[in-house]
């Protein structure tokens, strides 16, 4: 491992007076930072919790911290990876700027592989102290911000995976992790130290091209951004997780920090209005399915003892009622019919008229001595509300003969015909 040296950078090192310094326009740095102690003050949910700051001592955490220096129960937690001689001397360092700035102050030590993968050994072991670290209401604010959002999602796609980037926030222990800076770019986070004459660590290791993040930050970033400028804050802005793949919230999981966590771990906005009615639908009776408008475009939908974020275009509109004939596919708005063969079915070329349900429909399916609602086969199939309105319903003159994916009625099936399968859009 090369060895590398501590080095100390501050606003009054580099010559600069305040009357140089370039301030930012809008705010950036201290919008964000404003924010997110509005966000630990919700996120504590009790007195007793901490707000953890991860502290290395380079600039961002350092800005982070200064902003962060007098909210309630904050604490410096520095991570002692043992890769560096000069370690000890940034824990000095770190120990010394927290207690400028008035604040607690732990360190720990971690054993990293330095074979193989350093990158990677040295963040399982951070996230593996911080998970253990985190008890319940505690908050652990991390520096990451936009530059280092785009890099991570070009390392993504270089390396083969789902460039979703780091989430605003999320669960780790018994707390939650939250990056206030995701927004903002490494520039201004700079400008922030300077103007407030902040010293910081220079980690000699950042400029080795031999690490994947360094040779992204250093060669590739500055030729997207010349070639296409505004290219890191299009990376930066891109939505963290696909919705789909967002998990549901469960119901007891509806604490302000838990809903807050939830949103911002999808990317979206926090508005109260819509954060209080999630947790007041909450306390609805079970057989609700409420939702939540959260911005335009985006709503919550409770289903099944939980929430799920839906997308408008993921909302079924009513299906076109329209005559067909079994074994003819179908298109529409909401979706597509096709048929295939099975044992039992309906006889090719029948006469059908598809349209959407209008609510109390009953039908017995095939093999079943009793009639049911189409509302308990949604049930039972867990088709969720936001698709019903799309799922369409098959007559033959006036009589219910089938549910596509879900039902034939009994006594109209006939073998070796065919069944109609609904793919909503």
């Amino acid at each position: 491992m090369r060895r590398t040296r501590c080095s100390t950078s501050c606003a009054a090192r580099s010559g600069r007076t305040p009357s140089h310094w370039t301030m930012v326009p809008d705010g950036r740095v201290e919008r964000a930072l404003a924010q997110t102690e509005m966000l630990a003050a919700c996120l504590h949910g009790t007195d007793s919790g901490h707000l953890w700051v991860g502290f290395s001592g380079g600039v961002d955490s350092t800005v982070l911290l200064h902003a962060l220096r007098s909210s309630p129960n904050t604490v410096a937690i520095h991570i002692d990876h043992g890769l560096d001689p000069a370690a000890p001397e940034w824990a000095g360092h770190c120990r010394a700027v927290a207690e400028e700035f008035g604040v607690a102050f732990e360190s720990r030590s971690v054993r990293v592989d330095s074979h193989g993968n350093r990158e990677d050994a040295a963040r399982r072991a951070r996230y593996r102290v911080w998970g253990e670290l985190l008890a319940p209401g505690d908050v652990l604010a991390l520096a990451h911000h936009a530059d280092d959002q785009a890099e991570t999602r070009v390392w993504q796609l270089l390396t083969g995976r789902e460039p979703g980037g780091m989430p605003n926030a999320r669960r780790l222990g018994a707390g939650c992790v939250v990056r206030p800076l995701l927004g903002v770019r490494r520039r201004d986070i700079v400008d922030y130290a300077e103007r407030h004459e902040l010293r910081w660590i220079d980690d000699p290791s950042n400029a080795d091209l031999d690490l994947d993040r360094n040779l992204i930050r250093h060669r590739v970033m500055p030729r997207l951004e010349a070639r296409h400028p505004g290219a890191v804050e299009r990376l930066a802005a891109r939505r963290t997780v696909p919705v789909a793949r967002l998990r549901p919230l469960p119901l007891n999981e509806t604490s302000e920090q838990g809903v807050l966590a939830w949103l911002l771990a999808a990317g979206l906005p926090t508005p109260s209005k819509a954060v209080a009615e999630i947790r007041r639908q909450s306390l609805a009776r079970n057989d609700r399915m409420p939702r939540v408008g959260i911005v335009p475009g985006m709503q919550a939908w409770r289903y099944r003892s939980a929430w799920h974020l839906v997308a408008d275009r993921e909302v079924s509109s009513p299906v076109d009622s329209v005559v067909l004939r079994v074994g003819s596919d179908w298109r529409g708005n909401a979706g597509s019919l096709t048929w295939r063969r099975a044992e039992w079915g309906l006889e090719a070329g029948l006469g059908v008229s598809m349209g959407p349900r209008q609510g109390g429909e009953r039908i017995r399916p095939r093999g079943r001595n009793r009639t049911k609602t189409v509302k308990a086969l949604f049930q039972e199939a867990r088709i969720p509300p936001w698709q019903r309105a799309g799922w369409p319903l098959l007559y033959a003159a006036s009589d219910l003969v089938a549910v596509p994916n879900l039902a034939l009625a009994h006594g109209l099936a006939t073998p070796h015909a065919w069944v109609p399968r609904w793919t909503p859009r």
